[in-house]
């Protein structure tokens, strides 16, 4: 596969993630939020493969990090006893696919590996499941946790902890998370879009107890996001065959749009249109197959509300005006929590009244 040329905010996303993860302080959160098909899975598992060694020094029984979904099981709500589920169940008999580079499917490692856990699959598809209470899972899943080593659980699509039922808050389940990592030598890293934001919004424990870190889309309104995009499709083209030689620079414009630089969209668009051709008899991607691979309307705009969304939720707050009350409130004569880095003259003395 071709190398792919992020944007300068993708990169800070991955070195931050990176920090994260090889920070040895316990009991964090870890947030990972950007739009869907951003590339958040991707990122985090190649950083795992890096960090966490060959399994042949991990001891016997042990495995460092596993993954599970949080899903939508009981009537599209979320269910936290599923999840606790899921995490007792990925301990038992895991699956390793962040082990798995695309870069080398047939590496001996990860093919030694799932060949020993698929047996412990089939066994556990032969045990009943026990029927216990949500709070007895949970303490299983702490148990199981400290005998397999694990020092993080990544859970994917966490912005599904917010769809509850209408007496139940968001905030109750990470909550309950948090309790765990109080008494377990372990981080959770959640991922997922931008409503994930409503888990720690409106707790400052949690906030104070985690470390944010945005996945951004390439964005027409960042002028340094051309270049890297303009590369994107240079080596995404490697892989197809057109019916022009600069079939993809003469569409960036209206690629950018109907991705809404989105890595992920646009990698199915080409796909899609491959499909199209290889259908139509062709071996070569004309314009037409790509632009009929476009989403619908619908789809579209919902894509491009998401990604604004996403901007305005990661925005810092401005507390500009909120600062001149302060210093106004105070008798401070210049508003040196105003300054920027680009003031010419950093305000280092402030002169009080009295």
């Amino acid at each position: 596969m071709n190398r792919v040329f992020p944007h300068a905010q993708f990169v800070e996303a991955r070195v931050e993630l990176k920090r994260a993860l090889e920070n040895p302080k316990r009991g964090r959160f870890i947030f990972v939020i950007g739009p869907s098909g951003i590339g958040k899975t991707t990122v985090r598992q190649a950083i795992l493969r890096t960090i966490c060694g060959k399994p042949a020094y991990w001891g016997a029984g042990r495995i460092p990090v596993i993954e599970v979904f949080a899903l939508l099981a009981q009537r599209a709500y979320f269910n936290p006893r599923s999840l606790a589920e899921s995490l007792v169940y990925e301990l038992i008999a895991p699956n390793p696919r962040w082990l798995r580079d695309s870069d080398d499917p047939d590496n001996p490692t990860y093919a030694m590996v799932k060949a020993e856990i698929e047996r412990a699959h089939r066994e556990l598809l032969g045990m009943p499941r026990p029927n216990v209470t949500e709070e007895s899972m949970w303490r299983l899943f702490q148990q199981l946790a400290a005998s397999r080593g694990m020092w993080l659980a990544a859970i994917d699509q966490a912005h599904a902890l917010c769809t509850n039922h209408r007496n139940k808050d968001p905030a109750d389940h990470i909550l309950n998370l948090m309790s765990i990592l109080d008494s377990g030598d372990l981080n959770f890293l959640l991922s997922g879009v931008h409503g994930a934001a409503d888990l720690w919004a409106q707790r400052p424990e949690v906030r104070r107890r985690s470390t944010l870190i945005w996945m951004r889309p390439y964005s027409y309104e960042r002028r340094e996001d051309r270049d890297p995009f303009l590369t994107l499709l240079r080596t995404l083209g490697h892989e197809y065959s057109f019916s022009r030689p600069a079939l993809l620079f003469e569409m960036a414009a209206e690629l950018m749009a109907a991705s809404a630089g989105i890595f992920g969209v646009l990698r199915k668009i080409l796909a899609d249109a491959k499909e199209r051709a290889d259908s139509a008899g062709r071996h070569a991607i004309t314009k037409n197959d790509i632009t009929g691979s476009y989403y619908g309307d619908r789809d579209y705009e919902k894509m491009w509300e998401d990604v604004k969304f996403f901007e305005a939720v990661m925005k810092s707050a401005n507390t500009k005006a909120r600062a001149v009350m302060v210093a106004s409130a105070w008798g401070l004569k210049k508003r040196a929590s105003t300054a920027t880095e680009d003031d010419p003259k950093p305000a280092s003395k402030v002169n009080c009244d009295g």
